[in-house]
């Protein structure tokens, strides 16, 4: 019989299938060398059910399937498949017969292509051809056609399920064993494998057996639940009983099920019956059967009326996923630990009790903001609309019908979450997420009468002060083609110097707001530490984290930093910022003001002449404007980017990536749904970009093998070089320097060398970076051209003093045509 080809079963009048049995389990016994783990498990399944398997880890679910399939020898009892007794056959002789194995892990071949992994599964006993077979498959899966050519190692976890699932039915099974299919998978793929699965059962009659936890699964492509407790089959739900948590509880401690309203459900009563397993009553008193139990009388869902309301009914969740016993070796072992298999299952027992409040946090609903304004998910711009590379979605959100920003085009850079709409973040290992709530920024755009009209391409995971690291290819310059537009805001700097937007948001964690501004000849405004809510941008390292405006001029800067900064109470960052009317700073001219032109901020390794001449010509327009402008020194600047250092490359190591983007021990807004999409960039690491990983290198040596001892080192001394700026910020009301020792370079071709490419990332951060490590609030100016690129000075100021930087800022736009400076 071909499950290709098989027609649906004949059923009779009460709806129970005459199928005949295809797999009967009889009092299997077995286990891990002298550990047992099945007790006598007995089970059957008639051709075209799909059978689901529910328990916790540790009561031998897996076991099971893999003592079914051979990999494990048994003690005791039979397995029987279509009339023959399998339990002596070997695993291949099983799968010749037409059993079909899905593992947990998926195991597929990470080396080999999408495509080698079908063909090498393929067995032409199925007759046709192997290209025939694959062509098959992807009807129903087709997420893997654009991946036919990509090595299975380098897809995400959801994309890692769907091959194994394609690779076990290219061989066209009877009966395909399914093995927690659904851990470590993002939600959106979990429904695309249930519609799948249900789609290949009605066109095929294929038979599964499916052991799993998520029980909104199971109950989605089973048409019968068991429930396995500590080796043995204990009980047999009805899959229409599988809304009623109060039943899961009372059974197997499967509780936590989300309330939606207040109160406790009443559970309801067990019920036994002499139904055998294979054909479950259909009663309309929704309930289980328990093998052996003695006689009780059935209790509806519903309790008669009384003078106690009715319990509220609850939609049912499955509990978290509990540890096998492989991976509690692995954390036993990763936290140098030894301990027997015996030892650990009594630890893993005892767990129980505490993984049960991680049942009921599963259960209850996120704390998430809601979304204010109506959108669609945009679109992808076409290369003749995006000559630069620098849009990634074009969008068309609209705010509030009137307010400071209407009649604004606002892009966002894309590490910021904008609800329903795309967000990769520069990297290929995020493509596919869309976040699901609106950034505090988002927010307060729309409610300002903005209009947000897209997402802008930044750097991989903002690793680079270069804009050639996307994973979409590089961001050109909008005055050179083929010269970076700098990053990591590399999209959001282009798209203003271009002046296709009037503002667009950066994000600067060690001068990615003011680097592609000063390439790009806009306005780029790091706020202080903290002024601008971080919440639903994901980050880099905390201390580190600035958000704030791009601008084609002061005053949209000011006014939007106006709209975006002030506390939210989502972000640990704030600490009670100080807000101003920054528009009120401007006109007020540069008169009287004591600006401190800083020595180590020129004549760098890697300065130019050019553009050092362009920012000391703009000290002497400060000087005619009526302002006080000093040359000093703060030695401890040269120190600014080494400090920095340890801060930026441990940090994000830890946080960034180990830590899915999040790690913890803060409070605010966590966005779980891109903690978890994130955390797939393990399975394709060997995609990141050379950027972030020369970073990783580092901070995971230092993090593992000088155990955080420069990172913390590195905190200390950025409280004395914050110090430093302070003492001098008493005698000054600004700092000045060049953003940036150098105009922009060309980008790296495809074939430069790696140090070229790593040159390229980092090369222009030595004035950037100190601010990012003190929080001073710092802007890049445009100040004049050279050889057809933009040079920008920067401003420092005290913490949440952007006044003054704006007041400087305009009065200096306002002295001329930077351009011709």
């Amino acid at each position: 019989m071909n499950a290709i080809t098989s027609t649906t079963p004949e059923k009779d009048q009460t709806g129970n299938d005459k199928a005949p049995l295809l797999l009967e389990v009889k009092n299997l016994s077995g286990g891990y060398g002298d550990i047992p783990v099945l007790r006598g498990v007995s089970l059957s399944v008639r051709e075209g059910e799909a059978v689901g398997l529910l328990g916790h880890n540790g009561m031998g679910k897996s076991t099971l399937l893999k003592s079914v399939m051979g990999f494990l020898p048994t003690t005791g009892g039979s397995v029987i498949f279509d009339g023959e007794d399998i339990t002596k056959s070997s695993p291949h002789a099983r799968a010749r017969s037409g059993l079909g194995y899905v593992p947990q892990g998926r195991e597929i071949f990470s080396q080999l292509s999408v495509l080698d992994n079908l063909r090498f599964a393929w067995s032409a006993e199925t007759g046709g051809t192997a290209d025939e077979a694959v062509d098959r498959l992807l009807g129903w899966f087709p997420r893997l056609t654009r991946l036919l050519d990509r090595q299975g190692g380098a897809l995400s976890g959801g994309e890692q399920q769907l091959l194994a699932l394609a690779r076990c039915l290219i061989a066209e099974p009877l009966m395909m064993l399914l093995d927690e299919p659904t851990e470590g998978i993002q939600p959106s793929i979990i429904e695309e494998i249930e519609e799948t699965l249900n789609t290949i059962r009605r066109e095929t009659n294929l038979t599964i057996l499916v052991v799993e936890q998520n029980l909104e699964f199971l109950s989605a492509v089973s048409s019968r639940l068991m429930i396995l407790e500590r080796g043995a089959i204990t009980g047999e739900v009805p899959i229409d009983a599988a809304v009623n948590p109060a039943l899961i509880e009372e059974f197997v401690g499967f509780g936590a099920a989300r309330q939606t309203s207040g109160g406790t459900a009443t559970p309801a009563s067990i019920t036994p019956t002499a139904t055998p397993p294979s054909q479950p009553a259909a009663s309309a008193d929704l309930s289980f059967s328990r093998p052996n139990a003695a006689a009780a009388k059935p209790s509806p869902i519903h309790p008669t009326h009384d003078s106690t309301p009715p319990a509220p009914l609850r939609e049912a969740t499955m509990t978290v996923r509990r540890p096998t016993l492989d991976q509690m070796r692995d954390v036993v072992g990763g936290l140098g630990m030894s301990m027997s298999d015996r030892e650990i299952m009594d630890y893993m027992t005892i767990m129980e009790g505490t993984l049960q409040a991680y049942d009921r946090v599963n259960a209850l609903p996120d704390n998430l903001p809601q979304v204010k304004y109506p959108r669609t998910p945009g679109r992808r711009p076409s290369q003749e609309e995006n000559p630069l590379n620098a849009w990634y979605i074009k969008t068309d959100i609209r705010g509030a019908p009137s307010g400071p920003l209407e009649g604004k085009r606002v892009a966002l850079k894309d590490n910021v979450c904008l609800a329903g709409v795309p967000m990769m973040n520069g990297a290929s290992t995020l493509e596919g997420y869309t976040p699901d709530i609106d950034a505090t920024i988002v927010t307060r755009i729309l409610d300002a009468g903005g209009t947000i009209v897209g997402k802008a391409h930044c750097e991989y995971f903002c690793l680079s002060g270069g804009s050639h690291t996307n994973a979409t290819g590089p961001v050109h310059n909008p005055y050179k083609l083929g010269h970076t537009a700098g990053g990591s805001s590399s999209g959001s700097g282009a798209l203003v110097g271009l002046g296709e937007v009037e503002m667009a948001i950066g994000g600067d964690q060690g001068g990615s707001i003011r680097i592609p501004a000063s390439f790009c000849g806009g306005y780029g405004m790091k706020p202080t530490h903290g002024l601008v809510p971080y919440t639903g941008i994901m980050p880099i390292e905390p201390t580190i984290d600035h958000t704030g405006p791009m601008t084609t001029n002061v005053h949209d800067n000011a006014l939007l930093l106006e709209v975006l900064a002030g506390e939210d109470g989502l972000d640990p960052r704030q600490y009670a910022p100080k807000i101003d009317k920054y528009l009120t700073a401007l006109g007020r001219s540069a008169a009287g003001l004591r600006i401190g032109l800083v020595r180590e901020g020129f004549g760098l390794p890697n300065s130019e002449a050019d553009v050092d001449a362009k920012v000391r010509q703009a000290a002497e327009i400060f000087r005619r404007l009526g302002a006080t402008v000093e040359e000093i020194s703060v030695p401890i600047h040269l120190d600014g980017t080494a400090i920095w250092t340890p801060i930026a490359l441990e940090g994000l190591t830890d946080i960034m990536m180990h830590g899915n983007g999040f790690a913890t021990g803060w409070e605010g807004l966590y966005m779980t749904s891109l903690l978890d999409h994130h955390a797939n960039w393990r399975s394709r690491a060997d995609e990141l970009s050379p950027s972030l990983k020369i970073s990783m290198f580092i901070g995971e040596y230092m993090l593992k093998h000088h155990r955080g001892h420069y990172y913390a080192k590195a905190q200390n001394l950025s409280r004395r070089l914050k110090q430093e700026y302070d003492q001098v910020l008493q005698r000054y009301d600004l700092l000045m320097m060049p953003t940036l020792p150098l105009k922009a370079p060309p980008l790296p071709g495809p074939d430069a060398p790696l140090s070229l490419y790593i040159q390229r990332a980092f090369e222009m951060i030595s004035n950037t970076a100190p601010f990012d490590a003190t929080g001073h609030p710092a802007m890049s100016i445009p100040c004049g051209m050279s050889e057809g690129l933009p040079i920008g000075l920067q401003l420092i100021g005290k913490h949440y003093d952007e006044s003054t930087i704006y007041r400087a800022a305009h009065a200096f736009e306002q002295a001329g045509d930077w351009k011709s400076m």
